[in-house]
């Protein structure tokens, strides 16, 4: 089937246009990739991607995985996924992620939660690009994904703000499903979604998560903005 669909609409490379793949092999090398994890506070080298010490916060993200710079080829990637729908790229991007997995020193058993969109950003498009990662990379490493989250008020683009006007931006904008109530104490999860920039929407819904009671709580973003 994939076969017949390649034939019928062939992929081309996001940057240049060739044809054979949504990244070709020249601009796949031209990817900023992030060689060294970082802290998602400070974003300075961090041992496995762990917060540091002096960067911890109780109600805060433990780690952070990110593999490369929303930039070129990844951040044309991305935005076709967003906002032309192209939504087979993200199986790209999931590989992206597997490849470079092995530099973090995550918890070995997680359940992975997509950052959730507000219910008129996701019917306009029609997925959650954040939902369609997680769940590629919950069957990859034979993890739950849930969507425990939800975004209870319609915040604007988060394009163009300062780090202090996107915090206040996102700020209480997520809940708990209450039919999750009693599946968070204890646990360790994994925040997915495709861009990190400032930290501050992960952040956000760590904050609900430790505050039920969570053990840990990581961020997974493809790219950093």
């Amino acid at each position: 089937m994939n076969l017949i669909l390649d034939l019928l609409f062939p992929k081309r490379c996001v940057s240049c246009g060739r044809l054979g793949a949504y990244i070709c092999r020249e601009c796949f090398s031209k990817i900023e990739f992030i060689e060294k994890p970082v802290c998602p506070v400070c974003e300075r080298q961090a041992v496995g991607g762990k917060t540091h010490p002096g960067c911890f916060s109780k109600f805060g993200l433990d780690g952070l995985v990110v593999v490369c710079r929303y930039r070129g080829s990844i951040s044309k990637a991305i935005q076709k996924i967003k906002y032309k729908w192209v939504r087979d790229i993200e199986k790209l991007l999931v590989d992206i992620v597997a490849d470079n997995f092995w530099k973090f020193d995550v918890p070995e058993k997680l359940t992975l939660v997509p950052v959730p969109l507000h219910k008129k950003r996701k019917n306009w498009r029609g997925f959650n690009q954040a939902e369609l990662l997680a769940n590629d990379l919950a069957k990859r490493y034979r993890q739950v994904c849930l969507d425990l989250l939800e975004r209870t008020i319609e915040t604007k683009t988060q394009v163009g703000l300062t780090k202090d006007e996107r915090k206040q931006n996102v700020k209480n904008a997520f809940s708990l499903k209450s039919q999750y109530s009693e599946r968070v104490a204890g646990a360790n999860f994994m925040l997915i979604d495709d861009v990190c920039t400032s930290g501050a929407t992960m952040g956000e819904c760590a904050k609900v998560l430790k505050r039920e009671g969570a053990a840990s709580v990581w961020g997974l973003a493809v790219a950093l903005g």
